[in-house]
């Protein structure tokens, strides 16, 4: 589940006021999300400031990529480290450290970060911002409280996502004897959507790779190109699972938007189909749409699972309709 800035930084100050901080804390989200800012505030509220206070405070230290192949090295991270392990703390400080694309550790760097947080001196707190968590080491965010990060906004409805809403409401709309065909229909769009936006990303991310191994020309060397393409291939993967997860969340949502209008809620996830979800609101009971929500969930467990993809997506898809 996602959450908005506000949510998640009123949600730490109750744990402050309970003692109940986390040491360690993940912050995620895409561009445009606020999540450097949100950290910002959050280092601000532990140390009972504001964000433009923390942003000067003595006892808030932000690292972030800068060598020649943005990359977070191993000495400026020890380097970053340092003040943590100091015993001049000021009366009621918590020490707090922002890594800016945190996806950007090196494997050493990761390494040294991992037995810090293993053993983390007192009164510190470190925050990670990435829009790539999956590029992080598992044994370093299983050690952070992870806040993935919603825009303020509702969803757009555009691309893809107005594709996979529309095949949504094909599926509810449609006779019980066409309900499968229109399952399969959806199986298929989410099958090509995903092709098409895995090509993209490829596309995208290998024009960035050469452009940026094409500035460092001879200077590159070769452990971080043998790095860099494993990080490629890792982003693409972790962008198209993004992807998938959206779309999946797009089926759930047109669904549930027609179980609001049943209840009356007055705003719904995608205001543009709000008389196409009322009038389907008519046509359903509770139990008939929490059965689709329920396939919805299923859609997402079968794509969690080791499964072939087109075989899941398919699966999943019949699920909205047999449940």
């Amino acid at each position: 589940m996602a959450f908005l800035p506000a949510d998640i930084l009123e949600r730490l100050r109750r744990a402050r006021a309970g003692g109940r901080l986390p040491h360690a804390m993940l912050i995620s989200g895409s561009a445009g999300s606020g999540r450097a800012e949100l950290a910002m505030s959050i280092a601000g509220m532990a140390n009972e400031t504001d964000a433009a206070g923390a942003a000067s405070h003595p006892d808030v230290h932000k690292l972030e990529p800068e060598s020649k192949s943005r990359r977070i090295l191993i000495e400026p991270f020890r380097q970053f480290c340092e003040p943590f392990f100091s015993t001049s703390f000021r009366p009621g400080a918590t020490k707090t450290g922002i890594i800016l694309e945190a996806d950007r550790l090196h494997p050493n760097a990761a390494n040294a970060f991992l037995k810090t947080l293993e053993e983390p001196p007192a009164n510190t707190l470190f925050i990670l911002v990435t829009s790539n968590p999956g590029q992080l080491p598992v044994t370093v965010v299983s050690r952070c409280a992870h806040f993935p990060l919603r825009d303020a906004g509702l969803p757009a409805l555009e691309g893809p996502a107005a594709e996979i809403a529309e095949a949504t409401g094909e599926i509810l709309s449609a006779g019980s004897s066409s309900r499968t065909g229109a399952a399969l229909r959806l199986a298929r769009r989410l099958q090509r959507l995903l092709r098409e936006a895995r090509e993209d990303v490829e596309e995208e991310l290998t024009a960035a790779f050469k452009a940026e191994k094409k500035r460092l020309g001879d200077t590159a060397e070769d452990e971080w190109l043998k790095d860099e393409e494993a990080r490629l291939k890792a982003l693409v993967e972790a962008r198209v699972l993004a992807t998938r997860q959206h779309l999946a969340g797009v089926v759930a949502e047109r669904t549930a938007d027609v179980l609001r209008a049943r209840h009356g809620v007055a705003a719904l996830q995608f205001p543009a189909l709000e008389a196409e979800s009322r009038r389907l609101a008519a046509q359903f009971d509770d139990a008939a749409l929490l059965r689709v929500l329920d396939g919805a969930a299923r859609l997402r467990l079968f794509l969690d699972r080791n499964l072939k993809e087109d075989l899941a997506l398919e699966a999943g898809c019949l699920a909205l309709v047999r449940s």
